[in-house]
């Protein structure tokens, strides 16, 4: 009896630290940010993702910043750089 109990406490341990890594994963979704221009707010794309610490640039660490589309005109969301 102990021992079914040790082996059901380590499956619950690995099953909670699984399901918090697939939650983390989640969090980080690609998106699409744009580089505005001259002529257009939403011009040049780039892979970004939705959370992060690092501002989405348009030359990774460097460039203009990209924002997301908010409106079918306009790219003003704050977008993070890939991981």
């Amino acid at each position: 009896m102990p021992i079914g109990v040790f082996v059901l406490g380590i499956s619950g341990a690995f099953f909670t630290t699984s399901m918090q890594s697939a939650n983390n994963a989640e969090d980080l979704v690609p998106i699409l940010g744009f580089v505005e221009t001259e002529d257009d707010p939403c011009d040049i794309p780039v892979s970004c993702d939705t959370q992060g610490t690092q501002i989405c640039r348009l030359f990774g660490a460097s460039g203009p910043q990209a924002k997301a589309m908010d409106s079918p005109t306009t790219c003003e969301r704050v977008v993070f750089r890939p991981q």
